[in-house]
């Protein structure tokens, strides 16, 4: 009896360390994220195993000539042409005035170098180059066609953004907010929602490039580290998508819009 004791308790161990690095959840970490490469369906594995290795190494790093020479974080993936790209077109009358510097400006341009909807996000290289051949498609292709014009804009100065909609009334955080965490629905009409963001563990600055540019990044946690937790949805799957802020109740959009 006290051996099929110790066998259940080291049953319950194990299994309670499965579901606490099971990576695909919110904040688990890269390793068996829908960001390590190994674990996409269709995509060839890296031969050892590797997880940082289809987007860094620690030698002969890809160099960027065609952003003035700037060199990525350790880049280990082919770069896209940056020429040609189509940026998302204001809607909104008042926000004619901003200008969209460049939309792959900062780490955009390390996410479409997966998410072209060409480029093979299981090949890198120099460095004990593996060829790869599985291209993402779908929603996932975010940048198919180089066509961004019908995605949120990225490449703008959120800083012009803030001064030039803030102008009557405040219509976006300021980039000294945190992110939501939290609404509280108000009872009473002409009283809005409150949202919460006092444990927010970023605020919206420290996501944008050079303290201002709204990139990819502003919105996504890529590495999967501080990414928010998300409930179980009503179809008993908990969705991952590597943002800094929930799904649920909007948060994500509201961190920024004020509505």
């Amino acid at each position: 009896m006290k051996q099929l004791a110790v066998v259940l308790a080291f049953a319950a161990l194990t299994a309670a360390a499965s579901v606490a690095f099971g990576g695909q959840l919110p904040a688990t970490g890269v390793n068996g994220s829908m960001h390590d490469m190994n674990m996409i369906s269709g995509a060839q594995q890296d031969t050892l195993q590797r997880v940082c290795v289809f987007c860094h190494t620690p030698h002969n790093a890809t160099k960027d000539d065609q952003a003035n020479g700037d060199n990525y974080p350790l880049w280990n993936h082919t770069l896209v042409d940056t020429t040609g790209w189509q940026s998302y077109q204001w809607a909104t009358p008042a926000n004619n005035a901003l200008t969209i510097y460049d939309p792959l400006q900062g780490p955009s341009r390390l996410c479409m170098s997966c998410h072209d909807g060409v480029t093979a996000i299981d090949e890198h290289g120099p460095a004990l180059a593996q060829a790869g051949g599985r291209a993402l498609s779908g929603d996932r292709a975010v940048g198919r066609n180089k066509d961004l014009t019908d995605d949120h804009p990225i490449g703008f100065s959120y800083v012009d953004a803030v001064n030039a909609r803030n102008t009557n009334s405040q219509e976006l955080a300021l980039t000294t907010d945190r992110f939501a965490t939290n609404v509280t629905l108000s009872p009473t009409a002409g009283t809005y929602n409150t949202v919460d963001r006092t444990s927010g563990k970023r605020a919206i600055g420290d996501v944008l490039y050079g303290g201002s540019i709204m990139t990819c990044a502003s919105c996504h946690d890529v590495h999967n580290k501080d990414n928010a937790v998300d409930a179980v949805a009503s179809n008993g799957i908990q969705y991952n998508y590597f943002l800094w802020a929930k799904e649920k109740d909007s948060l994500i959009c509201l961190s920024c819009h004020i509505k």
